[in-house]
Parts: C-alpha cells; sequence; structure tokens
C-alpha cells in the first residue's frame, strides 16, 4: 500500500517517527545527516526484510513515507549525486529530472511558508491596528479624567498610602 502525503496527520508522522527509530537502529542511512538519497527500490527491499525490523508492510511503507518526505531529504535529492542502498553502499545516481522535480517541490513548499508567514504577519499587524485603536480611546478616557482630577483640587488628595496625588504631588506607591 502506497501512503500519499496528505494522509500523514500528526499521529502517523509520530508513529512513523518512532519506527523510524527502531529501522535506524538496524539501517543508519534512513537518518544519515545530512540525508543521502536512498537507491530506487528501497521500499521494496526494505518490505521484503521488514522482518528482520519487526514492521508490517504497512510499517515499512510508513517508514518509507517518513524518510522521503521531509525537506532534507528532498533537498539532498536536489543537490543530486549517489543514491545509497541500506547499507549504505552506493547504488545509483539520482537523475536530473528527479533533482529538478524535488528542486520544484521545495520551492512551492517555501512559498506555501512564505504565504503563511505572510498571512500570519498580516494578521497580527491587523489585531495591532484595532489594538492601538482601541488602547487611543481608552488614552484619551485616561487623559480626560486626569484633567477633571487636575480641576477637582490642585492641591492634590492624600492617597490611603500617605502620599500625595494629583497635580503637583508625589505618591510613595510609584517610589516603592
Amino acid at each position: 500500500m502506497a501512503w500519499q502525503w496528505q494522509t500523514l496527520d500528526r499521529d502517523k508522522w509520530n508513529e512513523a517517527s518512532e519506527l523510524l527509530d527502531i529501522v535506524a537502529a538496524r539501517y543508519p542511512v534512513l537518518v544519515a545527516r545530512p540525508a543521502k538519497p536512498l537507491a530506487i527500490g528501497t521500499g521494496d527491499r526494505l518490505k521484503t526484510m521488514r522482518a528482520e525490523v519487526g514492521l508490517t508492510e504497512e510499517q515499512a511503507d510508513l517508514v518509507l513515507v517518513r524518510v522521503t518526505r521531509t525537506s532534507s531529504y528532498l533537498a539532498a535529492l536536489a543537490r543530486g549525486g549517489p543514491r545509497y542502498d541500506l547499507e549504505g553502499e552506493i547504488a545509483g545516481e539520482v537523475s536530473e529530472a528527479e533533482r529538478k522535480a524535488a528542486g520544484a517541490v521545495l520551492a512551492a513548499r517555501r512559498a506555501r511558508r512564505r504565504a503563511r508567514i505572510d498571512a500570519d504577519n498580516a494578521c497580527r499587524s491587523a489585531e495591532s491596528d484595532q489594538a492601538i485603536d482601541a488602547g487611543e480611546g481608552s488614552a484619551e478616557a485616561a487623559d480626560a479624567t486626569e484633567v477633571r482630577g487636575a480641576e477637582a483640587g490642585d492641591a492634590g488628595e492624600v492617597s490611603q498610602a500617605g502620599g500625595v496625588n494629583g497635580a503637583g504631588g508625589s505618591d510613595d506607591r510609584a517610589a516603592a
């Protein structure tokens, strides 16, 4: 069964990550850093060897999808160069068409990410503008209250803390 990218929700991705940890103990090329392009047919080989690592066929597919759908793996394909089998030996070369296709997927991902960031920034900016507009109204009301307080008593009022509030006074609470 071939997994579609869209079917890997967060739970499937986490499950695949746990399975990958198990499989990577036997085949470290799957988690090599930087990522290495895998040999054509690695999925089939992993399925035939799945009993060695204790996977079902579906889990083997899930592990392969988890490895090959990451941006780091696609970047490795876009760079081109050799492909590697499960033992880490060179087994083929990334074709020019594969290199270009991986680059196109990465470019599309970057564009989608940039669009999300721009939309988030626009939303934050709009929220900030609304908050500023709401805050200006509150600041105007606070200014009017201060003016009324100053008009009520030029000498100021004695606060509970013993300081003087109002025009020309000080407040012990502010100093504390």
